[in-house]
């Protein structure tokens, strides 16, 4: 059974916030190839209504006193307004913190793809704002009733299937785990932070520095256009490259890459999203295509199109990028099974996007907190994106933080809280991080025993089950709140219904223009057939 964690709800409960509220942000429309898609991107608008102490002086900050209470709350920054840390704002804010976002654009554009969030994620969303967590499903995914797996690169069917990512959630009342696009959960966030004031476009972090408290206390942060803003709390979510991070860390600041201190995984990433009808778009969460020396993963996005990455295997990393990625990777993968190269065709050189892939090794030796400064996200624990758990180790950060400033009643108690975050965080992020890189080893360990698939299938099938069970179950016991299975499936069961509506749509459309969207027949057996046809 799912191991759920014993927190109240309440602790995170919405509380008035602090800003008056701004004008409706700008809204731009999302475009994929030459088609629009989806709904709108909220643009924040530029320092719109600040909160005052985001430009107060050096006189009023010595005024503020040391108690935390409503009318003096805590003051917090967040360097980076993507997923993480729009997310932490919106927990800190419900347990009564002063928060302002810094985000050095000038306005959000739809970027990425989709991504997998899995029931620890999706169950801290709920947690934290039922507002949000519906929100967020009109906008998703289930993989209630899909199969997920690994299937043989070459042949294209089904060696191994991970039936846990469905079964643990039904069994444990668990929300289950959904697709979700980047650009539809960041605006979703954005809407429920709703304060335009709150998010600060163009501020881009600098530096920092911890004041003494015989000088006032807090931290000191500098960007890069020069202005200063005093507050009680840094939180870098800047990503894996973080600024905050590398000065924390002593670390080259603003390098990224083979210069910077992150780990290359061996792999170069090659991703596409073209709208696609292939024969298992209902029926798949994802597959893991294994080959000689790569691998290649398929995930069916909403409005019919297909998320696609491709693995390539790299003996060094800045290699420079591929002219034409589509023949690049026709040649590369030459001979792998058909659902493999039907996507790779169907979607446009100049929309293939490629990069190295880089995670980074857990900070079991060094605290991620300094002074009053701390890091979330992919700044203090980047994970390799096939444990799925990148979004929702960030979400579970801002959750936990949030439920340890909510106890600070001294701004002189800040350091301490801040150091028991990151002692309360280290071993579960860094125990996902460790299944994250072992799972990628274990792929480059079968790759080259595909030859002698029935040895291989023999002696380790019967064990695979128990291990994806274990490993799921380790990554879903963050869980924060529980939801009936009966209420989860009727869910699940609307968006699938949605999910389909909306697919055939965007087909019809793409055929109309000249596209040609039908992949090939089905030759494969689905070995959890009888478990998603429930």
């Amino acid at each position: 059974p799912v191991r759920l964690r014993a927190m109240a709800c309440s602790a995170l409960a919405p509380t008035l916030g602090a800003f008056p509220r701004a004008r409706a942000p700008v809204r731009q429309p999302r475009r994929h190839g030459n088609a629009t898609r989806g709904s709108s991107v909220p643009r924040a608008v530029p320092n719109a209504a600040a909160p005052a102490w985001l430009t107060e002086t050096s006189s009023s900050r010595e005024a503020v006193p040391d108690d935390v209470s409503p009318q003096a709350p805590l003051r917090v920054l967040v360097a980076g307004g993507g997923l993480g840390g729009l997310f932490a704002a919106i927990c800190l804010r419900n347990v009564g913190c002063d928060v302002a976002v810094l985000e050095r654009t000038s306005q959000y554009r739809p970027f990425g793809g989709p991504i997998q969030l899995a029931s620890n994620g999706v169950s801290t969303i709920k947690a934290v704002s039922e507002k949000l967590f519906h929100n967020v499903h009109l906008v998703s995914r289930p993989f209630w009733k899909t199969t997920s797996g690994i299937r043989d690169g070459l042949k294209g069917n089904w060696m191994f299937t991970f039936g846990a990512i469905t079964e643990l959630p039904d069994e444990g009342d668990l929300p289950f785990s959904i697709c979700v696009d980047r650009s539809d959960l960041q605006e979703q966030l954005l809407n429920e932070i709703g304060d335009a004031g709150v998010v600060q476009m163009k501020s881009a972090f600098s530096k920092y520095e911890n004041v003494p408290e015989t000088d006032g206390g807090g931290v000191l942060v500098t960007l890069e256009d020069g202005r200063e803003i005093r507050a009680d709390v840094l939180l870098g979510a800047d990503g894996i490259w973080s600024k905050v991070r590398s000065q924390m860390f002593k670390e080259p600041s603003g390098v990224k890459g083979a210069g910077s201190t992150a780990s290359f995984t061996g792999y170069k990433l090659f991703s596409g999203l073209p709208v696609f009808k292939p024969y298992y778009y209902e029926d798949v969460g994802y597959a893991a295509f294994i080959g000689p020396d790569h691998y290649f993963v398929t995930c069916p996005d909403r409005a019919g199109r297909v998320q696609w990455y491709g693995f390539i295997k790299a003996t060094e990393p800045n290699t420079v990028d591929k002219e034409n990625p589509q023949q690049f990777l026709e040649e590369t993968l030459a001979g792998w099974a058909p659902e493999v190269l039907e996507l790779i065709r169907a979607t446009q050189p100049a929309e293939i996007e490629q990069r190295d892939l880089w995670d980074r090794f857990p900070s079991v030796t060094k605290s991620w907190a300094d002074g009053n400064v701390t890091l979330i996200g992919d700044s203090c624990h980047a994970t390799m994106p096939n444990i799925g758990q990148g979004a929702g180790l960030a979400f579970e950060d801002g959750y936990e933080l949030a439920a340890i400033l909510k106890n600070v009643k001294k701004r002189s108690d800040v350091q301490t809280a801040l150091q028991s975050f990151y002692k309360r965080r280290i071993l579960r992020t860094a125990a996902v991080q460790g299944l994250g890189r072992m799972n990628s080893e274990a792929i480059k360990i079968l790759t080259p025993l595909l030859p002698i698939r029935p040895v291989v299938e023999y002696f380790i099938g019967p064990f695979l089950p128990l291990v994806f069970r274990a490993q799921f179950g380790y990554c879903y016991g963050f869980c924060p709140t529980q939801m009936p299975a009966g209420e989860a499936r009727q869910l699940a069961d609307t968006m699938r219904t949605r999910h389909r509506r909306e697919a055939e749509t965007a087909w019809s459309d793409a055929e109309r223009n000249g596209a040609i969207v039908a992949g090939v027949e089905n030759k494969h057996e689905n070995p959890a057939r009888e478990v998603i046809a429930k």
